[in-house]
């Protein structure tokens, strides 16, 4: 069945400007091995070669090792465009309403390159910025320098938070890698700890139904920039496991230096959300007053997007 999907979506793809081969895509067997299974995707003469070698769970300490988090870190930004000011704006509006105003202390749970950190710190709050990747830390040190004195990074993981101390948490794009129940119970529940009474929580998960109609849609996602170090393209794959409302994703670095090519792989897994199941895991933790939209718009809804965003608040430990 898998096989059959890449077949279907993936005979046209293209990883060049090379106008497409007439035939579909190779598979080829790997030889057998005691490791752990992948999904591995390769470029031959312009078609996509899929080779389905295995999915198997990722666990957050895994996370970091993913090129993205590490080798190309720097590219991050570069790669994954977002409206920074923008979003930023909805989030502060949304801390406003939730009683979270300027001056409060937030804390950016897996906070990557720590862009939204520093837009945050820039609109008066008092941010600091925690996640995995030492190398994504890095470049947020960078990129802050000593402009904001309201923010702060270190390398920390979002299941291990000092208790009682924000007044709001942010967490964008990161909880889609916590593919098991028992881990995202564990995080819900750091936060609930980490928070003050009432505190607001602001977070974004892969809703599972659009985002099996976008990727079935568009499996192949591929992009190209120039930089100081050369020419960059990235390309991203995805399939789709049902049974277990995963994606399998396949992702390339291939950076041109003066003629000369470093090409890094990836496969990795990610577990949707159901709208319901974010529900369950708030309502577990103590968290009330629950909006969902479908992007860091209020005017965009829950469900015009694969994007779940939700704003909830901590109980009054009084109540």
């Amino acid at each position: 069945m898998r096989k059959y999907f890449w077949r279907r979506y993936t005979q046209h793809a293209r990883l060049s400007s090379r106008p497409p081969v007439a035939q579909a895509p190779h598979f080829r067997r790997l030889p057998r091995a005691p490791i752990r299974r992948r999904l591995h995707v390769v470029c031959k003469d312009g078609v996509l070669e899929c080779i389905l070698v295995s999915s198997h769970n990722i666990c957050m300490s895994e996370v970091p090792r993913r090129p993205f988090y590490t080798e190309y870190a720097w590219a991050f930004d570069l790669l994954m465009d977002r409206p920074v000011r923008k979003e930023c704006a909805a989030i502060a509006a949304w801390l406003v309403d939730r009683g979270v105003l300027p001056g409060s202390e937030i804390l950016d749970a897996g906070c990557g390159t720590g862009r939204y950190a520093i837009e945050l710190a820039r609109r008066g709050y008092v941010v600091h910025g925690i996640d995995l990747s030492p190398d994504l830390i890095e470049v947020a040190m960078r990129a802050n320098g000593a402009v904001h004195r309201g923010v702060s990074f270190a390398v920390g993981d979002i299941a291990h938070l000092s208790p009682s101390r924000y007044a709001a948490i942010l967490c964008r794009g990161v909880l889609n890698d916590i593919v098991d129940d028992a881990g995202r119970d564990a995080v819900f529940g750091a936060f609930a700890g980490a928070l003050r009474s009432n505190g607001a929580l602001i977070l974004d998960v892969r809703e599972w139904a659009a985002s099996v109609e976008r990727k079935a849609r568009e499996p192949l996602f591929r992009k190209r920039v120039s930089t100081e170090r050369g020419e960059l393209t990235f390309t991203s794959v995805t399939a789709i496991e049902h049974e277990n409302r995963r994606l399998l994703i396949s992702e390339r670095h291939e950076l041109v230096t003066r003629g000369e090519e470093r090409v890094s792989d990836y496969n990795f897994v990610m577990r949707c959300w159901e709208r319901d199941e974010l529900t369950i895991l708030l309502a577990r933790h103590h968290f009330g007053e629950l909006s969902c939209f479908g992007a860091y718009d209020p005017d965009v809804a829950a469900g015009a997007t694969d994007r779940l965003v939700a704003v909830a608040q901590r109980a009054d430990a009084a109540a």
